[in-house]
C-alpha cells in the first residue's frame, strides 16, 4: 500500500510540474517541487528501513500533503494574472516605519550578543573547540537562552522577515550602502548560531521576494526556480550517494543499516577513524537535507502510534517547557537512547508538517492540516486588483516560506515563530478592501435582481 501511495505522490508531482512548464511560470510549483525532493524522494530511498506500521501511516501523510500543495499550485498556476503595467511604487511615505525597523534589526542582535555572552560561530571557526563545544555554545546561545518566548519569535523575525524586506526596500530606493549594510549585518546574525536554516531562509527569502515585486517576474522567477531545481538535484545526489554507501560500508561501523536502523543511524555510529564521506558539502547537504527531515519524521509516526506514547492534547501545542515538548521526548527516545554520546538530552527532533499533525488526532489532524495549508496557499496568490511593490513582496515571503518550512516545521511553529502568519495578516489588511468592495459588488447584482424580479411580478 505505501508503495502506491508514494506512486500518486510522484504523478501528482509530475502533474504540477508539466503545468507548471507549459505555463512557464515554474516558481508557482516550488511548494510542490521542494516538498518531492525533500521529503518523497527521501521516503522512497529509505522506506525499507522504517517499520511497516509507521511506514503506512506515513504515506498516507505524504499524500495527503502532496495533494494539497498540488491542488494549491495547480490553483495559482490556473489564476490568470492579469496584465498590470504598473503597481504602486516603493516610495518613502513609510519611512518612519522602515528606520524604526532598522532600529529594531541592529537591536535586537546586539541585545541578544549581550544576554548569551557567546556567538557560536567565532567559537567554530576562531578558537579550538571541539564539535560538542560548539553544539553546546549553540544550545546556550538558542532555545536554552533564558528570555521571553516573545523575544525568541521576534529574533527569528530578523533573518526571516524584517531583515529581507529592509534590504528589498531600500534596494529599491536605491539606497545601496543601507541595504548592503544591513544584508551584512542580518547575514551575520542569521549565522551566528552555526545552524544552516537561518542563513538558508535569509538568502531564499529575499530571492522570493525580488521575484514577486517586479510584474516580469516570470523569467527570473523561471531562472531562480530553474537553479533552485539544479540544487536540489544536487542534494537529492548527495543524499542517494552518501545513503549507499552507508548501507554498503555499515559493517564498518557499530550500526547495521536494517529495519529499524537507517543509514543516518550507520552514520552516526561510526567512529572517526572510519567516517563514512563523500566531501564536506556533500555530507552536510546529503545528510542535513536528505536523509534526516525524512527520518526525524518517521519516529514521529512511530513514537505516537500507539507505542511509547499515545495521542497528543492540542494544549501541548503551547508548551514551553523542553522536557515536556514532544520534540524533545522524540528525540530523546529515538536518538540520545541510541547515541548519548553524540546527542545532549536538550534534543529537539523537529518534524515535518504531517508529522507533527499526526502526533495530534492521527490521520485526521493531517488531514485537517493539509486543509489549512491549502487555503494559505490559495489566499497567497490572490493579489488585489492593484496591488503595491510592498504588497508582492510579502507575497513572495509568503510563497518561499510555505515551500520550505512544511519539510522542518509543524503549521503552528510555520505560523507564528517562523512568521508566516505576520506576514498573512498583514497581506489580509491590504486585500479587505478589495474583498469588500467584491461582497458589496454581488450584494449590489443580487438586491438589483431582486428588484427587478419583484417588479416584474407585480406588473
Amino acid at each position: 500500500m505505501s508503495a502506491l501511495l508514494v506512486v500518486l505522490s510522484v504523478c501528482l508531482f509530475a502533474l504540477v510540474a508539466g503545468v507548471a512548464v507549459k505555463k512557464q511560470n515554474l516558481i508557482q510549483a516550488t511548494p510542490s517541487l521542494v516538498w518531492f525532493a525533500l521529503m518523497t524522494l527521501p521516503f522512497i530511498f529509505e522506506w525499507r528501513f522504517f517499520p511497516s506500521s509507521p511506514r503506512t501511516d506515513q504515506s498516507i501523510g505524504l499524500l495527503m500533503i502532496s495533494t494539497a500543495l498540488a491542488v494549491g499550485d495547480l490553483t495559482s498556476l490556473k489564476i490568470k494574472r492579469r496584465e498590470i503595467r504598473e503597481s504602486e511604487k516603493m516610495n518613502s511615505g513609510h519611512s518612519r516605519i522602515f528606520y524604526f525597523l532598522s532600529a529594531l534589526v541592529f537591536a535586537i542582535p546586539v541585545f541578544h550578543y549581550w544576554k548569551a555572552g557567546t556567538i557560536p560561530i567565532i567559537y567554530q571557526f576562531f578558537g579550538n573547540f571541539t564539535k560538542s563545544e560548539v553544539a553546546l555554545e549553540r544550545e546556550n546561545f538558542g532555545k536554552l537562552l533564558q528570555m521571553p518566548y516573545l523575544f525568541k519569535v521576534l529574533v527569528n523575525w530578523i533573518s526571516l522577515i524584517f531583515g529581507p524586506l529592509l534590504v528589498i526596500w531600500f534596494y529599491s530606493l536605491k539606497k545601496y550602502w543601507f541595504a548592503a549594510g544591513i544584508f551584512v549585518w542580518v547575514l551575520f546574525y542569521a549565522s551566528a548560531s552555526t545552524a544552516d536554516g537561518p542563513i538558508v531562509t535569509f538568502f531564499w527569502l529575499i530571492a522570493f521576494g525580488i521575484i514577486h515585486k517586479t510584474f516580469k517576474m516570470k523569467s527570473l522567477g523561471n531562472l531562480i526556480t530553474s537553479g533552485l531545481t539544479l540544487g536540489l538535484i544536487f542534494i537529492v545526489i548527495s543524499g542517494v550517494m552518501l545513503g549507499t554507501s552507508a548501507i554498503d560500508r555499515s559493517k564498518e561501523c557499530s550500526v547495521v543499516a536494517e529495519v529499524g536502523f537507517t543509514p543516518g543511524d550507520v552514520l552516526r555510529s561510526c567512529e572517526e577513524t572510519s567516517q563514512i564521506s563523500l566531501n564536506p558539502v556533500m555530507d552536510r547537504l546529503g545528510y542535513r537535507f536528505f536523509l534526516t527531515p525524512i527520518e526525524v519524521s518517521n519516529h514521529w509516526y512511530d513514537y505516537f502510534d500507539g507505542d511509547p506514547s499515545g495521542n497528543r492534547d492540542l494544549v501541548n501545542m503551547f508548551e514551553r517547557d523542553l522536557s515536556k515538548q514532544a520534540s524533545n521526548k522524540v528525540g530523546n527516545w529515538a536518538y540520545v537512547t541510541k547515541f548519548p554520546e553524540s546527542y545532549p538530552k536538550t534534543i529537539s527532533a523537529n518534524s515535518s508538517l504531517d508529522a507533527d499533525a499526526f502526533s495530534f488526532y492521527g490521520l485526521f489532524s493531517v488531514f485537517i492540516a493539509a486543509f489549512i495549508l491549502l487555503l494559505i496557499r490559495v489566499f497567497i496568490v490572490l493579489t488585489s486588483k492593484k496591488p503595491s511593490e510592498f504588497e508582492l513582496i510579502l507575497e513572495g515571503f509568503a510563497l518561499g516560506m510555505l515551500a520550505f518550512f512544511p519539510v522542518t516545521a509543524p503549521i503552528q511553529a510555520i505560523l507564528f515563530p517562523q512568521g508566516l502568519g505576520l506576514v498573512i495578516l498583514i497581506l489580509f489588511i491590504f486585500r479587505i478592501q478589495n474583498i469588500l468592495r467584491i461582497f458589496s459588488q454581488r450584494r449590489y447584482k443580487v438586491d438589483k435582481s431582486y428588484r427587478y424580479f419583484s417588479s416584474g411580478v407585480q406588473k
